[in-house]
């Protein structure tokens, strides 16, 4: 029986992938599991390196398709998975040698549907490493379960959306879906798995590493994909109102969401800004913004609040003028 199912997009990323796939086959793990690789249409040397490592390690399992996007290239995955436990890891980045091996110890200790760990992130070559510690998940549950209904609504706000920091029970996630043709695809995705994991456990070890940087990755778009954000967080909210969480988490959702926007303005190529203050303006933020100031929220996070509601409520000239004097234009 295959125990883990690590499944690996890939599209064009010959300077990363010897590594990642090195850090998948040389695992301490001793129990049968494959390596899914979706090569989605790469034109680079990333299929042939894909087709050499399958030829040496029986364990990866190569598929190819032409070029669909990181969400579609995931789903691909998913269809061929076997494992009792799924790790999504991304080609540019790679994992700890142990961490298959510690990751399946702890769900089968502690029967965990999901389990949330701690990740390095630095330069594509591997160094300026830091790491990235969830304390206040530590400190209010160590090794204890939680979920949606008995956690405090931080642990929304602080756990990373990122589908890479997860290790999954498989039967949990089989049947999900990530949107297609779209960036922050991990943001309505964490909200379909958060909105029925019954068994959520943090495990503070680091043993991802998250290549950040990268001037080709997705994450650094400045074209008219910035708007993405837009759909991403309706989705979320969508899925929130349909499970009935969406009020005990409006605000944190909210503070999520206008951060990813600040965010993107802070990329957006300068003839599309004007389009997404626009659409900024037409974007229905349901929140009474004097509450919002008044919990427990990050300072930034409430200037980037305070920044969208003077947005929604002034001109053109006088949003750019602000948005400069904050550097952010």
């Amino acid at each position: 029986m295959t125990e883990i199912s690590v499944t690996v997009p890939v599209y064009n990323v010959e300077k990363y992938l010897k590594r990642c796939l090195d850090s998948l086959v040389q695992q301490t793990f001793k129990l049968d599991y494959e390596i899914i690789c979706v090569n989605d249409g790469s034109t680079d040397n990333s299929g042939k390196i894909l087709e050499e490592y399958a030829q040496k390690y029986p364990k990866i399992k190569v598929i190819n398709q032409e070029n669909q996007g990181l969400s579609v290239a995931r789903n691909t995955a998913m269809e061929h998975v076997t494992g009792k436990y799924t790790m999504f890891v991304d080609s540019d980045d790679f994992i700890a040698i142990n961490s298959l091996e510690k990751l399946y110890e702890y769900a089968q200790k502690y029967n965990a549907d999901v389990i949330i760990f701690d990740f390095l992130r630095g330069t594509p070559d591997g160094k300026n490493t830091r790491r990235q510690h969830f304390a206040n998940i530590a400190q209010k549950y160590g090794d204890r379960a939680f979920n949606i209904d008995t956690a405090e609504p931080f642990v929304y706000r602080y756990v990373p959306v990122a589908t890479w920091v997860k290790f999954y029970l498989t039967d949990l996630i089989k049947d999900l879906k990530f949107e297609p043709c779209l960036n922050n695809q991990d943001v309505p995705y964490w909200d379909l798995v958060y909105t029925r994991a019954k068994n959520i456990h943090y495990l503070p070890v680091p043993y991802y590493y998250y290549c950040e940087y990268r001037s080709d990755a997705i994450t650094q778009r400045k074209d008219e994909k910035i708007f993405d954000v837009f759909k991403a967080f309706k989705l979320s909210e969508n899925i929130l109102r349909e499970s009935g969480y969406f009020e005990k988490f409006k605000s944190v959702h909210y503070a999520h969401f206008t951060c990813n926007l600040v965010g993107r303005m802070h990329k957006a190529n300068p003839d599309l800004r004007e389009k997404f203050i626009e659409t900024i303006k037409n974007y229905d933020i349901d929140i009474d913004y004097e509450k919002f100031y008044k919990e427990d929220f990050y300072p930034f996070e409430k200037e980037n609040m305070q920044i969208i509601k003077f947005i929604k409520e002034n001109n053109y000239e006088d949003i750019e003028k602000l948005l400069k004097q904050k550097h952010i234009w």
